[in-house]
């Protein structure tokens, strides 16, 4: 295996490595004649194949100057599998006295050969010889460590880089030190090398977090992260400058510790006060991560300031959603906590007047009356009005007009939403925008039992730009498809249709009964998973998480073949993880997925969730 290993190395050597004598021709002299060529690669051909005497037997032929690094690293490579470490010596001292600015090089090769002979003490001798030119050359210092380190002697370079800078104290290896020190496993050293990168170089910030977030990922040890932090700290403590801070709110960031990020961004403004950018962009990120009431504190935070900073707009768009975020977490339903929302809304709009932001906002608001209050009129009236106003954008408008399509399919008035859903695709054909309009009038029309026409579109839908849609006109496309085929007057297609519109209307109550009739109605159906999937993901709306989960399985026992089998199984292994605090399940749901469902639209986000309750280090 080691000789293989060594074979391998040396061939990229030989692929990868220009040299040094004008990329592999004669200097001053005349091009290389074909023989010459024929022979070189006959001998780069027989070193593949691991025939070293062939191989030397045609380096033999070649000219002294012809692709001398090249030719070099043939033979060596020749004699150390050939075990000749006698000749592989005599090759590098020859070389070290013919080429003196690759000296660095040759005597890591050397190093190489005595530590397989385990001469150790002309190892050793060779090394104190190194350390001695650098001392007396410290300008030597990076040829011989990144030498040494290429061979794979780390230890070594790290001597070398700290012999150089003993006598040339201005000289800055911080940065070689540091993956060094990561190299050798010292992870603390390399985190204070780290540090001590930005301290003195503080343009090296970016360049260090990049190192960090990549170490973090990868870190195993809560008590390395913790150093880490205390260095950090206790620079700012004794009056460091601000890049020790933005390291640590880049460390608590990376732990997904945004309070403390928080913490510190707060003492940081509270010292120099800033636009307010990074504690916004905090905001968001706590947001994203589903931390919805310490996104509301950090956005609040930025609102306090003041309107006089540039973040002030975008930190009150940023609360609200927050908050609407943070009502749906919560399972809120009573009135009251939505229509407190609501004012927010009124008051936030008030306030930004005039801006762009106005019009998403709206939508937004008109949304939450509909759908959480109930108020469907005034919501229609409200996008009516903003429709009407020709000040918001083109893509407002469509928008707008989407979701008055929604609102007024779920008040029963289907007709008037497919046109809604026809003018918003118009106006954006080919955008994501124009996209999802064409799939909800397509839905629209299967509601009102329209198939045939539905199923047209939804087909043209599976080309889709969003994976969601594609994915979700293939399930409905195929739900037309093999179920008006089994059923020529299609009275089960459309009680199924009638249930998907009760459920969207929140009559779920209705929806179930009407899905339990079907089960009894048409008993051995091609539509029975589908009536299973639904009926889990109304109880599950209704937090009847036990008879959710039986749903599912009994969906994934009875259909395994179906398409909707992996959809059974990545909602049933949510279910588990994050209601039923069933995690074994859940991981062993998560593998099923993306290992018998490997082309499934949710294998790559059940092979990131498995991993990360595994424990491994994902990169996103």
């Amino acid at each position: 295996m080691k000789g293989f290993l060594v074979t391998i190395f040396f061939v990229i050597q030989l692929l990868a490595v220009p040299t040094a004598y004008g990329q592999g021709v004669n200097i001053g002299g005349p091009a290389k004649a074909p023989q010459e060529n024929t022979d070189f690669e006959l001998a780069q051909e027989y070193y593949v194949n691991e025939e070293y005497e062939k191989v030397l037997n045609y380096l033999d032929k070649l000219p002294a100057n012809f692709r001398i690094n090249q030719v070099y690293e043939l033979k060596l490579g020749c004699y150390l599998e050939l075990l000749e470490y006698d000749k592989a010596e005599k090759l590098i001292k020859s070389e070290v006295k013919n080429s003196r600015n690759k000296k660095a090089e040759y005597q890591a090769d050397l190093l190489m050969v005595y530590q397989k002979q385990q001469k150790q003490s002309k190892a050793d001798k060779l090394v104190d010889e190194v350390l001695q030119e650098v001392e007396e050359r410290p300008a030597m210092a990076y040829s011989y460590a990144n030498a040494f380190q290429k061979k794979g002697y780390p230890q070594i370079a790290l001597a070398v880089y700290e012999a150089g800078e003993r006598q040339m104290p201005n000289a800055n290896y911080d940065y070689q030190k540091a993956l060094l020190y990561g190299e050798l496993g010292d992870i603390k050293k390399m985190y204070s090398m780290y540090v001590e990168m930005v301290e003195r170089t503080p343009n090296y910030l970016s360049t260090v977090k990049q190192l960090l977030g990549r170490a973090l990922r990868e870190e195993t040890s809560i008590e390395n992260s913790e150093y880490l932090k205390t260095v950090l700290i206790q620079k700012i403590q004794d009056g460091g400058a601000e890049t020790m801070n933005e390291l640590l709110i880049f460390v608590f960031i990376q732990e997904k510790n945004f309070s403390g990020a928080f913490l510190q961004l707060k003492a940081l403004d509270r010292r120099t006060p800033t636009t307010k950018a990074g504690i916004y962009n905090l905001g968001n990120v706590a947001l994203n991560n589903e931390e919805y009431s310490l996104a509301i504190r950090i956005f609040d935070y930025v609102i306090k300031a003041g309107d006089r900073y540039p973040f002030y707009e975008q930190a009150l768009i940023g609360k609200l959603k927050a908050q609407s975020l943070k009502l749906e977490e919560d399972g809120v339903t009573e009135i009251a906590g939505w229509k407190e929302l609501q004012k927010e809304y009124f008051k936030t709009i008030e306030t930004l007047k005039g801006l762009p932001d106005v019009g998403p906002l709206t939508i937004d608001m008109a949304h939450l009356t509909a759908f959480k209050l109930n108020e469907t009129d005034t919501a229609a009236g409200m996008l009516r009005k903003l429709i009407s106003t020709g000040f918001i954008s083109k893509e407002d408008v469509a928008r707008a007009k989407i979701e008055l399509g929604d609102i007024l399919l779920y008040n029963g008035d289907r007709y008037e939403a497919i046109l809604l859903y026809g003018q918003a695709e118009k106006a954006f054909e080919q955008s994501p925008i124009g996209q999802e309009a064409k799939f909800k009038r397509a839905k629209a029309a299967y509601y009102v039992g329209d198939f045939l026409w539905a199923q047209g579109i939804f087909d043209a839908l599976k080309a889709s730009t969003s994976k969601l849609i594609a994915n979700d006109a293939m399930r409905y496309s195929l739900l037309i498809n093999d179920n008006i085929a089994l059923d020529t007057n299609m009275e089960a297609m459309e009680m199924y249709a009638k249930a998907d519109l009760m459920n969207y209307q929140g009559k779920r109550d209705s929806a179930l009964r009407l899905l339990d009739m079907m089960e009894i109605a048409f008993p051995g159906h091609g539509i029975q998973d589908e009536v299973l999937f639904l009926k889990a993901q109304i109880l599950t709306d209704q937090k009847k998480y036990d008879e959710a989960a039986s749903a599912y399985q009994q969906l994934i026992d009875l259909y395994t073949k179906d398409i909707l089998a992996d959809d059974a199984m990545y909602a049933l292994a949510d279910l588990y993880l994050e209601k039923l605090n069933k995690r074994t399940e859940a991981m062993d749901l998560y593998q099923k997925i993306f290992t018998d469902h490997p082309d499934s639209f949710f294998a790559p986000d059940a092979r990131k969730k498995y991993r990360e309750m595994r424990g491994d280090a994902v990169i996103n």
